[in-house]
């Protein structure tokens, strides 16, 4: 009896299914995990009715919590910071602040779940609504994460499923909202099975075969249905510059002659675009006409380049992607989604007050501004857009550009703050989701890496490993239709919270017409 109670502890089997969840994010090849993993979770929400709410709180936190500190560990890659000028001390206090006091602040967030089924208990314990709520409450935490200058929803379930590429198509649908429900909708039935001894626990192991065959035969014919005429083939370079000699006084310089020299060496017959990454070179140009040694290049090889370039913009400076013809500045994208405390200072009179050594962390000494526009490119007779670095973790930034007239996506990056961190493929992870999602042809340019060129499908084609100092060479295709995702956008979330609501307004009138007639 102890040993049952033990096993059965709601603390215990949560803290093994928030392990267990996390593990996929950093060793994708457990990504079967996600499939099971949150059967405890589900398990604990729906039986333990006679909690108090203090215990919902506390059981939703310890998910939370435990859930993300397995996968921010990676912050401790940061460590030391002395790029930013900040002492031993300090950098533990930052790194710690990062690791620790995200995984607290995104642990909050998983109470949602767990509080909102306290309060629906009132009106029914039945198992399969229970499960609903919760799947649903779930979907709701990463829009949550999405709110504010703190804006952070790095941590997406599903992304663990990232090279299982026949079990995402269903993003194409619905975005990764889709592939999370799923998921998600699996755990609940096998829970409903385990914990149901009528007949019901047959039917609920026979709508969880049901979805996951659906979905994955659904995969395997998407995968297998491509065509385009359309090609483009484009040179990524990465160059690899170690932080201490691209932050020197001479980095400029060293950094420029490092991709130009990797250019032109590599360089091969057919090449229709040259790719450098999110600031390649770390100088903020006053203006376009500044850009001399990239239209000379351009020139010399008779190929346009598209490289991230820092440049002044009024008072401000844009992170941007510039499209460079020989002598003519094609294109200017300027990044929309910022990154707090690396390119902005998120409530700064609020956060300067309370952490005052935060302030430091900006690499810049001034805030950048955010672009509005998608930008897209013309070249070759095909529509380039743009996303850069962090913005890859919004779906929506990917979808407005293709809904613009995208027909490939390019996303320059700088991922060499990460090192060699598990945060690397997640960031990949992320850049295959949003090809999924639009059906378009991702090119990830990369400073250390991971550079990789990923079909529509998902598919990771080639790539280039972390702190690899070279080239990737290889051909795009222009895709042209949209993806239902596409055209309709996050609509699941809000279709589903309806339809919650209809079923909670359901369960409730029976609730008191049951009351009545016990009188």
């Amino acid at each position: 009896m102890k040993f049952k109670k033990f096993i059965t502890n709601p603390y215990l089997l949560i803290s093994v299914s928030a392990i267990l969840s996390a593990l996929p994010l950093t060793f994708s090849n457990l990504f079967f995990l996600s499939w099971i993993s949150f059967i405890p979770f589900f398990y604990v929400i729906i039986t333990h009715s006679k909690d108090k709410l203090k215990h919902a709180f506390a059981q939703g936190f310890l998910f939370g919590f435990i859930y993300h500190l397995f996968i921010y560990y990676w912050f401790w890659w940061f460590y030391p910071l002395d790029f930013a000028g900040l002492g031993t001390l300090a950098s533990i206090g930052v790194v710690l602040l990062a690791s620790v006091g995200i995984s607290i602040a995104h642990g909050v967030l998983w109470c949602i779940p767990f509080v909102i089924c306290f309060a629906l208990k009132k009106i029914t314990k039945n198992p399969l609504f229970l499960s609903f709520a919760a799947i649903v409450s779930t979907l709701a935490i990463p829009k949550v994460a999405s709110l504010g200058e703190l804006s952070f929803p790095w941590v997406r379930l599903s992304l663990g499923q990232y090279k299982a590429t026949a079990l995402i198509q269903s993003a194409s649908l619905f975005g990764i909202d889709g592939v999370d429900f799923i998921i998600l909708t699996v755990n609940a039935l096998l829970t409903v099975f385990l914990l149901t001894k009528s007949k019901k626990r047959i039917v609920a192991i026979a709508a969880a075969a049901v979805i996951f065959t659906t979905n994955l035969c659904f995969g395997v014919i998407r995968l297998n249905n491509t065509s385009s005429e359309r090609e483009l083939k484009i040179m990524t370079v990465q160059g690899s510059v170690p932080q201490n000699e691209k932050w020197a006084s001479n980095g400029p310089a060293v950094c420029f002659d490092t991709y130009s020299t990797l250019t032109k060496e590599n360089f091969t017959e057919g090449v229709g675009l040259i790719l450098w990454p999110e600031s390649a070179v770390p100088k903020v140009y006053t203006s376009e006409k500044k850009l001399k040694q990239y239209k000379q290049l351009s020139k010399e090889l008779d190929t346009p380049i598209l490289a991230g370039i820092l440049i002044e913009n009024g008072k401000k400076n844009t992170n941007s992607n510039i499209l460079i013809d020989k002598d003519e500045v094609k294109a200017n994208y300027a990044k929309r989604h910022l990154v707090p405390f690396g390119e902005f200072m998120p409530y700064e009179k609020a956060l300067s007050k309370i952490f005052p050594f935060l302030t430091e962390l900006n690499i810049i000494e001034d805030d950048y501004i955010s672009g509005s526009d998608s930008v897209i490119m013309q070249i070759n007779g095909g529509k380039l857009g743009n996303i850069i670095c962090f913005e890859n973790i919004y779906p929506e930034l990917c979808r407005q550009s293709t809904l613009d007239g995208a027909e490939v996506i390019i996303e320059a990056s700088n991922d060499s703050w990460l090192k060699d961190s598990p945060a690397m493929t997640q960031h990949l992870a992320h850049a295959v989701f949003r090809s999924v999602e639009n059906g378009r042809y991702l090119v990830r340019s990369a400073n250390s890496g991971i550079s990789a060129v990923i079909d529509s499908r998902g598919n990771i084609k080639s790539q280039l490993d972390i702190d690899y100092e070279g080239t990737l060479t290889d051909t795009v295709c222009f895709e042209d239709h949209l993806t239902l995702y596409t055209k309709v956008g996050n609509i699941l979330f809000p279709t589903l919270c309806g339809c919650l609501g209809i079923l909670s307004v359901i369960f409730l009138i029976k609730r008191i017409k049951n009351k009545k007639s016990a009188k």
